[in-house]
């Protein structure tokens, strides 16, 4: 569904990405792994259109897309990893309002809500909330519009065990319809919930596989970023 050729940037004399190139099917969880500085968020900003390319290009079903275009957008999911919300408003006034600018009716809101586990909390404050509902409310944000492609910046980041699972089980879920683009520093979290991942290191894919197929991914990671 969506294929990057050769996607390179830098910010000043740092590459933050190397000629970066990989193709993604239209549904499942792509994990995307890395130690600190490797690249996955500079990746994951130009793939949503916050940042763009060097040099490169992103293809979606074979045409060559403009990412920081309203159409390419149209058809993205996106939870940063610092999950921006605005803690005066209730979970039902923020959808609200994500809802009115991606041109979602009322009947998606009424749905993410019920996936993402937050109809009994709807009418709270978002600042009371607890971090895993917080992080709840940024996928329920993400999911409005119905997008098919899914970028998720990590998404377990900070919270409890308890949490940890109810976040992994609902991105599962979720992939059965659509590709999630998983960024995660738990390699045991990536072994469970992903079909795929790309490890990157100084800005280069050093890995693409299927996690279930590599013995010790423990110790391909650090043999590959160490």
């Amino acid at each position: 569904m969506i294929e990057l050729k050769n996607i390179s940037k830098s910010f000043g004399e740092i590459k933050a990405l190397d000629k970066v190139s990989f193709k993604l099917p239209s549904e499942g969880v792509i994990g995307l792994l890395g130690p600190n500085g490797a690249g996955k968020t500079t990746l994951m900003r130009i793939l949503v259109g916050y940042l763009q390319p060097d040099q490169g290009k992103i293809l979606w079903e074979g045409k060559r897309v403009n990412p920081n275009s309203i159409k390419h957008k149209s058809r993205l999911g996106y939870l940063p990893e610092n999950n921006p919300l605005y803690d005066n408003m209730t979970i039902k006034e923020y959808l609200s309002f994500i809802a009115s600018i991606r041109n979602a009716a009322e009947e998606q809101i009424n749905k993410v809500v019920r996936e993402c586990g937050l109809k009994n909390v709807i009418q709270q404050k978002i600042e009371i909330l607890s971090r895993g509902y917080k992080q709840r409310v940024g996928l329920a944000a993400a999911l409005l519009g119905k997008p098919k492609l899914l970028i998720l910046d990590e998404p377990t980041s900070g919270l409890d065990p308890n949490q940890i699972i109810e976040i992994r089980q609902l991105i599962k879920r979720l992939a059965v319809k659509k590709l999630i683009i998983l960024s995660t520093h738990i390699l045991p979290e990536a072994r469970e919930i992903c079909q795929r991942i790309l490890i990157i290191s100084q800005g280069r894919i050093v890995l693409d596989a299927d996690p279930k197929s590599i013995k010790d991914l423990e110790k391909k990671f650090v043999e590959l970023t160490g």
